[in-house]
């Protein structure tokens, strides 16, 4: 259980830093590769990680939903992605330097307002394990491409 805003923020730093040590790896020529057609590529990964943590936050500190698409087809430099995946992070986590404590325990529910409410702090608890997943899958892709 989470019980301070602060601490949960340098936990999910080092979850941050650690997919950055991954992302920085990935071959600038490799950035729209996929195993196979029709996955989630290097570079949508990068998007979908970048996405989903505002997502999280404004679900935690919000109770909104909201997941913005990106589009497959928006060519972007390695160095483009890692930039906006650090802004985007910047922004998340002032967000929740600015959210009380106490508010940690507060329900939130589903996309649509449904189900059973669960407290913010298990929000961005999915938020780290979401991320941890997606670091795994690069590093599944950076091994069948021969990074090591």
């Amino acid at each position: 259980m989470i019980q301070a805003t602060n601490d949960f923020i340098k936990y999910f730093g080092s979850i941050r830093r650690r997919t950055l040590n991954y992302i920085r790896v990935i071959p600038p020529n490799q950035l729209n590769w996929s195993p196979k057609e029709g996955e989630f590529t290097c570079a949508d990964i990068i998007w979908h990680i970048i996405e989903a943590e505002k997502m999280f936050v404004r679900v935690a500190t919000e109770g909104l939903w909201k997941y913005e698409e990106h589009d497959s087809g928006d060519e972007q430099s390695l160095e483009a992605l890692i930039a906006q995946l650090e802004a985007t992070h910047i922004e998340a986590m002032d967000k929740l330097e600015r959210f009380p404590d106490q508010d940690l325990n507060e329900p939130r529910y589903g996309p649509k307002g449904e189900g059973r409410p669960v407290k913010a702090w298990r929000w961005l608890m999915a938020m780290s394990e979401h991320e941890i997943h997606h670091r795994s899958q690069l590093a599944v892709y950076l091994s069948l491409m021969g990074v090591q």
